[in-house]
């Protein structure tokens, strides 16, 4: 019985701490984190992400010192196609801003894949994506991911 109670009781606490962690987001800010969830389960694995970015867009990331653009993406990933295997993923939203048809997403990325060579490794990423709506469709217009270190 008294395991009962304080397992209750721990429900309880819990249920109450996540609601009060949780946002309140608006409709805008709800649609463009759907699609930035959605771009995530649909192109992580798949090296696809060029689809879903403006001809005008450039991004970065820690492997490589220069913006890459749209097409330069489609170039590689019609070359190399995926390195590698996500084996999981997890997006967590920090904050997300809605201006007309621009906004700005920041959240952490949780990966873990192989690599080409089959080698397993586990990423976290700080990633700022801004995003443009183009014909009622939002689209990524810039971004950065950078990979966190212990260092």
């Amino acid at each position: 019985m008294k395991v009962s109670i304080l397992g209750g009781a721990f429900a309880a606490l819990l249920t109450v701490s996540t609601v009060a962690n949780s946002q309140t987001w608006s409709p805008e800010q709800t649609g463009v984190w759907n699609f930035i969830s959605s771009a995530w389960d649909r192109h992580a694995d798949a090296d696809t992400w060029h689809e879903l970015v403006d001809p005008s867009g450039y991004g970065w990331n820690t492997d490589y010192p220069v913006p890459t653009n749209h097409t330069t993406m489609r170039r590689r990933a019609g070359v190399f196609g995926p390195e590698g295997k996500v084996l999981f993923h997890r997006v967590d939203p920090l904050a997300i801003a809605v201006s007309g048809d621009t906004a700005i997403a920041y959240y952490f990325a949780n990966v873990v894949e192989t690599d080409h060579a089959g080698k397993r490794k586990t990423m976290t990423e700080r990633c700022a994506d801004t995003l443009i709506r183009r014909s009622g469709q939002w689209r990524f217009l810039g971004w950065l991911c950078e990979t966190k270190t212990n260092d």
